[in-house]
């Protein structure tokens, strides 16, 4: 197929969005298909758009810019200007903000891990909104699942949303889960002699993310405390924020800072840390998916994780890792980490049906072979002829 891959950011960039956009952009190309890049779209805001978001911000209230419907005409525009006189098969997007305001015949395609409505009160930086961004996202998320052929996310959570807060038609939406960007080429020898090397004696636990409070880290904390005051050893490795001030000289704590993906050494000494984990334990307080968890189990790793957003699409309690309510407390946590890790049996099993999961379906080529498939299937039943 010939794709036109459209992004106001830059796709090829693997720190863009936690390397998905790339991801697919190297999918695609690895599967044969002829992509163009359309992409960055360089629209600065205008000094109006600017000074409003600095407006609502004095009063308390989060704006921004990049659903008015200005700024998008302004990215549909450079689109149409850079793929005049062309034509494709496709367009896709990593997202929909480009795919609302584009007018052509072409097949339109995009894919996000939530919708505007999934986040509205959920993330922290979509809480006190503007009544104006507000009206802004719905209509602009809308207007999106209305002009695209097929619109794909990671979850039912999302998906369901998109239907019964925007409107989309349930034939159009289809749920395809994301794959690993890190452990992506493991292969289920290594992988199976790394599960088989972990110790028994200590109980070690990953914590990888950027934002400390919205992914729990407090309750990671907490939970290794009620672990050794139970006779437990117990290392827990932070990766991707600063540490707060409380925890820095804690003995069993080993904060690794942010591990850049650009950096091949960051990248081998990442790689290392989920091989040598247990467990990977983000109880995120909100997530829209959690690449993390996808990583995770490209290394053979359960995870130990909340039952909220996207996560339960990535993590099946009992079989690649352990899911809890919002909640819970440390104790909860403690108590489900200690009954799998000291079943040696059940632990190694759970292990390995992670690397089982990431094999069968959370990995990029699984995820965009699926993708083209279900938009093929999609665009074939739009231009069948009537009955």
């Amino acid at each position: 197929m010939k794709i036109a891959y459209v992004f106001h950011h830059d796709a090829a960039d693997p720190s863009v969005q936690s390397g998905r956009p790339a991801a697919i952009l190297q999918e695609f190309v690895r599967l044969g298909h002829d992509v163009e890049r359309i992409f960055p779209l360089a629209v600065p805001p205008t000094r109006s758009q600017f000074a409003k978001k600095v407006g609502y911000r004095i009063i308390g209230k989060h704006h921004r810019y990049d659903r008015n419907a200005g700024y998008l005409e302004a990215m549909a525009a450079q689109f149409h200007e850079r793929t005049a006189g062309r034509s494709f098969d496709l367009v896709f997007s990593p997202g929909s903000e480009v795919v609302s305001h584009l007018r052509t015949d072409i097949p339109l395609t995009y894919c996000a891990d939530a919708t505007f409505a999934n986040l509205v009160d959920y993330y922290w930086d979509f809480t006190g909104l503007s009544a104006e961004y507000l009206r802004q996202g719905h209509e602009q998320e809308s207007a999106a699942l209305a002009r695209a052929t097929l619109a794909v996310f990671p979850s039912e959570w999302a998906a369901r949303a998109a239907v019964e807060k925007h409107g989309a038609d349930p034939a159009g939406v289809a749920v395809i889960p994301f794959g690993a960007n890190l452990g992506g080429d493991n292969v289920r020898a290594g992988i199976m002699a790394a599960i088989g090397r972990r110790p028994t004696d200590t109980i070690r636990l990953l914590f990888v993310g950027r934002h400390w409070q919205r992914k729990g880290g407090d309750l990671v904390v907490a939970t290794a405390q009620c672990l050794i005051a139970h006779g437990h050893k117990v290392i827990v490795d932070i990766v991707g924020c600063e540490l707060p001030a409380a925890h820095r000289e804690v003995a069993w704590i080993r904060a690794h800072g942010l591990l850049q993906q650009n950096n091949p050494a960051d990248m081998i000494a990442l790689r290392q840390l989920y091989a040598e984990a247990h467990f990977l334990f983000v109880p995120s307080r909100a997530e829209a998916y959690g690449l993390t968890f996808s990583e995770a189990n490209a290394f053979g790793v359960p995870s130990v994780a909340t039952r909220t957003g996207g996560i339960p699409a990535i993590v099946q309690h009992g079989h690649n890792g352990l899911l809890l309510p919002l909640e819970a407390p440390p104790s909860d946590y403690a108590d489900a980490i200690v009954s799998t890790f000291s079943d040696q049996t059940r632990y190694q099993a759970m292990a390995r049906q992670a690397f089982a999961e990431f094999e069968e379906r959370l990995n990029w080529n699984v995820f965009t072979r699926k993708f083209l498939e279900a938009a093929t299937q999609r665009i074939a039943a739009q231009t069948q002829p009537a009955a």
